[in-house]
């Protein structure tokens, strides 16, 4: 399998890059530190696998892997330490074949590489208990998008044509879903959780 990393953190390319040298399957592995060298390199690389991080400095990998799939006829599979239903959801949405979580073992890792390489599979099992946090509506994914951007409660409700109550009802119905107490706490866990893609703005 020949194997392209892309994650902004060195240390885990190298890593991989050590452990993939005891798995014969692995016949080629690179790793690439800068995000924004993506596309250049899955062109001349032509790799089968692109295992990528999610949160990489100002890259989402869940949106440059979205455009990797347009243009390069690549399998893409996450690989990230923030295993949640939202990255979950979108990950399958823009058809990669797999979200796999850091914590994983070396054995596991290529083992379901070899699942998806070799047996075209999908895999996107939970590997841990990441559930607590409920998914939030389309109405309250909007709603904290447009206040982390510093919009006022007034202005959301004029925003969405709704009113104010209706805000603070969805507010009450986000902070009961993300397990936080305010406006700011949710927006931040919003961030850590990906829900909210501060990039956008």
């Amino acid at each position: 399998m020949k194997i392209l990393l892309i994650d902004d953190h060195s240390l885990i390319g190298k890593s991989l890059e050590l452990t993939f040298k005891n798995f014969p399957e692995i016949s080629d592995f690179k790793y690439l530190a800068k995000p924004e060298a993506a596309f250049e390199i899955v062109a001349s690389y032509r790799p089968a696998i692109v295992l990528m991080d999610i949160h990489m400095g100002e890259y989402n990998g869940l949106e440059l892997g979205e455009e990797l799939l347009k243009k390069y006829p690549i399998k893409l599979v996450f690989l990230s330490g923030f295993d949640l239903i939202e990255y979950r959801k979108r990950a399958i949405k823009i058809g990669s074949h797999g979200f796999l979580d850091k914590h994983i073992t070396a054995e596991d890792l290529v083992e379901n590489l070899k699942r998806i390489q070799f047996d075209n599979e999908r895999i996107f099992e939970n590997t841990k208990d990441n559930t607590q946090y409920r998914s939030l509506t389309e109405r309250e994914k909007k709603i904290l998008q447009l206040l982390s951007q510093g919009i006022k409660q007034t202005a959301v409700a004029s925003e969405l044509n709704i009113s104010e109550r209706t805000v603070r009802n969805h507010i009450y119905s986000i902070n009961e879903k993300l397990q936080t107490s305010s406006v700011v706490t949710s927006v931040i866990k919003a961030i850590e959780l990906g829900i909210v893609n501060i990039h956008l703005q």
